[in-house]
């Protein structure tokens, strides 16, 4: 989602509508964009840089956004597909050069013709639910990022916040970046949507459920059903070499 002004609520019956404001949305594109290398781990290597991006969605991009100058091999959308009617999908010059695109499109029921109706849940779990209610879409992601030749990889929602804030909190960790540190990714969105910011409390819940499996290797077995296998590739491709 992106700030509070893209949403107008309409009471209908009992029941708040939240209708998405697709025009002012649609100038959020390639907004939100950065590089996730270049963190610490806890082995003391770094994440690669040039080799996995986050960013609002590309259906329109300023002529001077960096996003430009990327050379991508993969690009990977986790929009509705609602969204992605009304927004567009990535603009051409990011699919001609032979890119390969994928569509997860994670929040597939919440996103309606007659506005957006996410499941209820409690107070500060928002950004949990994203991650419970759609599991297989996030199993698909995370085979996607094991798969071998596919970076430099961009992934994106609409706004580049919430699903893809979700998506970068459980990569970073499950690359051993530390916690306080993938919070601060997290709250960097809030630099461009100022009027809703985000608040480091939201990822508790998901760390939570992470702990509660042991750690993210129990997590990402037993929740996401990933094979060790799967993990090591993307260790090896996203890690620098201890070597190095």
């Amino acid at each position: 989602m992106s700030s509070e002004k893209d949403f107008k609520i309409r009471v209908i019956g009992e029941a708040p509508r939240v209708v998405v404001d697709f025009d002012l949305l649609r100038r959020m594109g390639g907004r939100n964009f950065r590089d996730l290398g270049g963190h610490p781990t806890a082995d003391g290597r770094r994440v690669r840089s040039n080799k996995i991006f986050r960013s609002a969605h590309l259906a329109q991009v300023p002529d001077e956004s960096p996003l430009r100058e990327l050379k991508l091999r993969t690009l990977v959308t986790l929009q509705s597909r609602l969204e992605v009617r009304r927004l567009g999908p990535p603009h051409a010059e990011f699919l001609d050069s032979g890119v390969r695109w994928e569509h997860i499109p994670i929040g597939d029921p919440w996103f309606r013709e007659d506005g957006f109706h996410k499941i209820e849940t409690q107070p500060g779990h928002e950004h949990l639910v994203i991650l419970t209610e759609f599991l297989e879409d996030w199993q698909s992601f995370f085979k996607l990022l094991a798969e071998r030749e596919v970076y430099p990889m961009l992934f994106h929602c609409s706004a580049g916040r919430d699903r893809t804030g979700v998506g970068a909190a459980m990569l970073l960790e499950m690359l051993g970046v530390d916690r306080e540190l993938i919070v601060a990714d997290f709250l960097v969105s809030n630099t461009t949507f100022p009027q809703m910011p985000l608040k480091r409390t939201q990822l508790e819940p998901i760390f939570s459920l992470i702990d509660e499996h042991g750690d993210i290797e129990g997590f990402m077995h037993d929740v996401l059903m990933l094979d060790q296998s799967d993990l090591d590739a993307i260790r090896t491709d996203l890690l620098e070499d201890p070597h190095d």
